[in-house]
């Protein structure tokens, strides 16, 4: 086995047993002298820990040991603060863009749409704590154009019950795993090597059926774990 694994596996098991999310690991300069390597055999051992989401690196800080994964459940209850305010996690939101327009072709054929349709695009980031962990695009159905003005934090679905008086449940739900974007690493605050867990969902109002809103979130893979959980 390689050297630079057999020290990750042993950081690893340190991990496990003495550390706690946000502790620092040691500078590589003396995690080199401890196991008589040369930085670029720490370097790659570190990588692994990364690549396992157990560290994150920080410019300038060092490499901080992250909390284990979320375990998240996707079930009939829509509401991403819901849910992650249920397991007793706050969630801050950033509001990225709103605008009215054309839902994108590819998206009409897919809900099987005869003509294309206006709705409100809404971008979001959502944070917990200070770390961003989801971009989530929001396509609205059936609302006035004007109807997401005074939106600007907190539940989106929240607002939308309060205001509007429609409450939504998930419909359907898929996921796929893929590599980030330049642009999702920039604002999730991760590297190339994360994944991201794309998850695609139709919402529909929770009296009627109708489809109200479709979202695609993109959530870092190292903060969050899915759990499919069938509806009674």
């Amino acid at each position: 086995m390689a050297i630079y694994r057999k020290i990750a596996i042993q950081l690893r098991d340190e991990i496990s047993a003495q550390y706690t999310p946000g502790d620092l690991l040691p500078p590589e300069n003396q995690l080199a002298d401890r196991f008589d390597v040369n930085r670029h055999t720490v370097r790659r051992a570190i990588d692994e820990l990364v690549q396992d989401g157990l560290v994150r690196r920080h410019q300038g800080l060092g490499c901080r040991v992250v909390q284990k994964p979320i375990d998240y459940a996707l079930h009939d209850r829509a509401a991403f603060s819901h849910n992650l305010n249920q397991i007793g996690l706050g969630l801050e939101t950033e509001i990225l863009g709103c605008r009215v327009t054309t839902l994108p072709a590819v998206l009409t054929d897919q809900l099987e749409l005869t003509e294309p349709v206006s709705v409100i695009e809404l971008q979001t980031r959502r944070f917990i704590g200070t770390d961003p962990v989801c971009l989530i695009r929001h396509y609205l159905f059936g609302l006035p154009d004007d109807a997401l003005n005074n939106f600007s934090e907190g539940s989106l679905h929240a607002y939308l019950l309060q205001n509007f008086d429609l409450e939504l449940q998930r419909g359907t739900t898929r996921l796929r795993a893929r590599m980030p974007t330049f642009d999702e690493c920039s604002q999730l605050a991760i590297s190339r090597g994360i994944p991201v867990m794309e998850v695609h969902t139709r919402n529909v109002c929770r009296q009627s059926g109708v489809l109200r809103e479709y979202s695609i979130a993109r959530s870092r893979s190292d903060y969050f774990e899915y759990r499919v959980e069938p509806t009674p």
